[in-house]
């Protein structure tokens, strides 16, 4: 391995990496670094996708799973680790389970809310409650009367969410996505910001609402069906974390979808720290406690700032 000069930042001394056992040095590369990197995406594209989904609905409960998402990607992984649908494929085949169920519940979310109008808020929330009902329903049973109680727990901790098992290779897919789902919905602050006012008020300004929320389908799902892959259902970030930078810089997308993307990519890794230190020398389900926090980060912003969804 080349020898590398590292500055310990304070302390003035220097440190050979050759000095570095191989063990450490693999620990960081191989093992904490995808990890951080993986949930500052996951924690970026969940709070973006959220963003979007409440600009669409003019919902203060609205968030990326709206579409059914978190159900679908549940039921296809758990189809992948215990019935063994894409065994083939290793360890992916968990991945590529979420993925499928993912695109297959916004695939029957989208056409059955689809009417001769558009898509409207209104039906796209009932539609995706439904989807969801059927499809936790589906993976409830399968759990319930799988024999394999290791799968059983597999599952169970898969859907509570995690960045425990990030590799370098997770990291591409929403690294590639992160950036023009950004931009996309950067450009689109304006008919955000109209959207937010009522239809007529962004139709009268010039929106083209079938346009902006088929992009915003578009974005929510591809962003959303990628973290779910690769982490699992990590809850309430994409609810949360939207609401709290609105609460602090106004409505205004222009200066929200920034901010929100770095204040997401920030939570989620603090969070991940503290799932890993909080019950050493086991882990904690990320999902947990992005849960916890995020209810009391909700009911602070509610009772004491009295925040109201605008």
């Amino acid at each position: 391995m080349l020898h590398r000069v590292l500055d310990l930042f304070g302390a003035g001394e220097r440190i050979e990496l050759g000095e570095i056992r191989e063990s450490t040095q693999n620990i960081v590369w191989f093992l904490r670094a995808p990890r951080v990197i993986l949930g500052m995406l996951v924690g970026a594209g969940l709070t973006l996708s959220g963003v979007g989904m409440q600009a669409f609905t003019k919902n203060p409960l609205a968030e990326p799973y709206v579409l059914g998402i978190s159900s679908g990607a549940s039921l296809g992984a758990v189809l992948a680790m215990i019935v063994g649908v894409y065994l083939p494929i290793g360890r992916l085949s968990v991945s590529m389970g979420a993925f499928a169920g993912v695109l297959t519940s916004i695939i029957l979310v989208y056409t059955l809310a689809k009417s001769r109008d558009g898509i409207t808020p209104i039906r796209l929330v009932l539609v995706g409650v439904a989807v969801s009902s059927l499809c936790s329903a589906m993976t409830n049973y399968i759990v319930y009367t799988a024999p394999d109680d290791a799968a059983v727990r597999e599952a169970t901790f898969w859907m509570l969410g995690g960045l425990g098992s990030a590799k370098w290779t997770d990291l591409p897919p929403l690294a590639v996505l992160i950036v023009p789902c950004f931009v996309a919905m950067l450009a689109m602050a304006k008919p955000l910001n109209a959207m937010m006012m009522g239809d007529s008020s962004a139709i009268t300004l010039g929106v083209n609402l079938n346009l902006v929320r088929k992009l915003l389908i578009l974005i929510t799902a591809l962003l959303t069906a990628t973290s779910v892959a690769v982490s699992g259902c990590i809850g309430f970030v994409g609810l949360v974390i939207p609401h709290f930078v609105r609460s602090v810089v106004g409505p205004d997308h222009k200066r929200m979808v920034p901010l929100a993307t770095l204040c997401g990519a920030i939570f989620m890794i603090w969070v991940d720290v503290g799932a890993r230190m909080l019950n050493r020398p086991t882990e904690i389900p990320v999902g947990i406690l992005t849960a916890f926090l995020g209810a009391l980060l909700f009911l602070w912003m509610i009772k004491v700032r009295r925040y109201e969804f605008k």
